[in-house]
């Protein structure tokens, strides 16, 4: 117990050492130029990052515990302690000519750690210490610049390789790779970056669309044994949205809100994309009735030929009421393969109202977010909703991990109903101070056998994030957690060799703190 908490106050200690070090420190300049002559730029970036954490009472009074595989697993530790850091130097160029408009490509690649116990799920990915080293980004691309006429400056923009792309705010499409495993940056998902990509970017006016192809990063060499990865998955589509750029800060360059998602006032699109492959093997295959409770709970499996519809709003939507906001999606499923039947949905809706003329700018919101699951598991189709390649932090925390506890930890975004209030003020223009209060509830609770509950957790989390300068960042949360009925059912039945898993309905209890560095 002693060696325990010595290393979580030494977890502490060293994650608070590294923020005074980083503020010390003076800010390097955002993308170092390395060369700039006759139309060619060649830049150096950097960003780097490192997360310490700490969390009693980790799943409840269960605790976290290694892959039992069919038989009884190893409990790892009732409160762990870890870390999670790393660096990723990056090189960029671009070509602009006169005739034939411009040229770019990006290189990038990412050393990762976790250090100490590794994430606190049930079953944790992230234990023994994984250290990888890999490719992040590797793409080309060309844009019009001022070639189209009667078209805004670089209407079209083509690209392919490995490269990041998200829709809207990544409540569907954000995220190319799963951080588990091997990768490690359970929590800090540092990798985006899909294996391939094929882009087509249009835009002019209030206007913009994308024509896509995409592959996800995914190798079950890199889970630990018996653990599977999400399903390689293709998929082709398009996306279009009508959106309103904000106004240009006094002294700094205009915004693009047709590149930048952060720089669009309000925005509403449709998304729709066909799986053209995917994995349907092992875990993930769907060939029998015996095998649908396990791929029911295998939430990437029956993706190869479905269809998936969304649209998507968000931002300042009205005019006469600047400070109110609203966020929303619906995405629907459908696969009517033989052997692959899935129905499924999910769903949120955002209202908030921001008081920006009083002290503090204090805003208010409240979400409603619905994934289903599948009440019937043995049936002929999946209904739980497959939340394919969804981020974290897109608009800050409880974005797309909702909850700094459940959200990471017990849920992934199916088989859930989600009550979501935040209440934050910034009393500096570079400090946002928040608390976040969560119920969760199972959309199916048949879904889970000896679960008779939907009553699935409650959370709170207090959060702050500081922009000290343009290079630097430091983010802290603290967060408790209890588990309803629903949940303890899921651990007393839930496979552990058998036996389940000790239920002592404790709370659970989680400090983080990071530090990320770019220039």
């Amino acid at each position: 117990m002693v060696g325990l908490n010595l290393r979580c106050r030494s977890l502490i200690t060293g994650a608070i050492f590294s923020a005074v070090v980083g503020v010390a420190a003076t800010p390097a300049r955002a993308d170092m130029s390395l060369y700039d002559n006759d139309g060619l730029k060649i830049d150096g970036a950097f960003t780097g990052g490192i997360t310490g954490f700490v969390s009693p009472g980790a799943q409840f009074g269960a605790g976290s515990w290694t892959n039992n595989n069919g038989v009884t697993g190893r409990r790892i530790s009732g409160h762990p302690a870890w870390t999670e850091w790393f660096l990723m130097p990056e090189l960029k160029a671009s070509l602009d000519t006169e005739n034939l408009g411009s040229f770019y490509g990006d290189v990038s690649g990412q050393l990762s750690a976790t250090g100490g116990d590794g994430d606190p799920s049930l079953t944790s990915t992230t234990y023994g210490r994984p250290f990888y080293a890999a490719l992040e980004n590797l793409y080309v691309g060309w844009k019009s610049a001022k070639l189209i006429d009667g078209l805004d400056e670089n209407a079209l923009d083509l690209s392919a390789g490995r490269q990041s792309f998200r829709v809207a705010d990544g409540f569907l499409i954000s995220n190319g790779v799963n951080n588990q495993g091997q990768r490690g940056m359970f929590w800090t998902q540092s990798r985006t970056a899909f294996a391939q990509t094929g882009l087509v970017k249009a835009a002019t006016g209030p206007v913009r669309a994308d024509v896509f192809y995409l592959k996800n990063e995914s190798d079950n060499g890199l889970m630990p044994a018996g653990l599977i990865d999400n399903a390689k998955t293709k998929v082709l589509g398009g996306n279009v949205e009508w959106f309103e750029t904000v106004a240009a800060e006094e002294g700094k360059p205009a915004k693009d809100g047709a590149a930048n998602f952060a720089d669009r006032k309000w925005y509403a699109g449709l998304t729709f994309f066909n799986v053209i492959d995917a994995n349907s093997g092992g875990n993930l295959s769907f060939n029998t009735p015996a095998n649908n409770n396990t791929v029911t709970n295998t939430l990437t499996s029956n993706r190869d030929g479905m269809n998936v519809f969304s649209a998507h709003v968000g931002g300042n939507v009205l005019p006469v009421l600047p400070d109110f906001s609203l966020f929303g999606n619906v995405v629907y499923e459908r696969n009517s393969t033989a052997n692959h039947k899935v129905n499924a949905n999910a769903w949120y809706l955002e209202p908030g109202y921001q008081l920006s003329d009083v002290a503090w700018t204090p805003k208010l919101s409240y979400r409603y977010a619905h994934f289903s699951g599948d009440n019937n598991p043995n049936d002929s189709t999946k209904k739980a909703y497959d939340p394919f390649f969804y981020n974290a932090i897109t608009r800050g925390f409880g974005t797309w991990f909702i909850g700094e506890i459940v959200g990471n930890y017990v849920i992934s975004n199916s088989n859930v109903n989600i009550n979501q209030l935040v209440f934050s003020i910034n009393p500096r223009d570079d400090l946002k101070l928040s608390a976040l209060a969560y119920t969760y509830n199972y959309a199916a609770k048949l879904q889970n056998t000896g679960v008779t509950s939907d009553n699935l957790a409650r959370e709170i989390d207090f959060t702050a994030e500081w922009t000290i300068s343009d290079n630097l960042s430091l983010s802290a949360a603290f967060a408790a957690a209890r588990a309803g009925t629903g949940y303890r059912q899921y651990l007393s039945n839930n496979a552990n060799g058998g036996n389940g898993f000790n239920v002592q309905d404790r709370t659970w209890l989680l400090g983080e703190t990071s530090l990320v560095v770019k220039f």
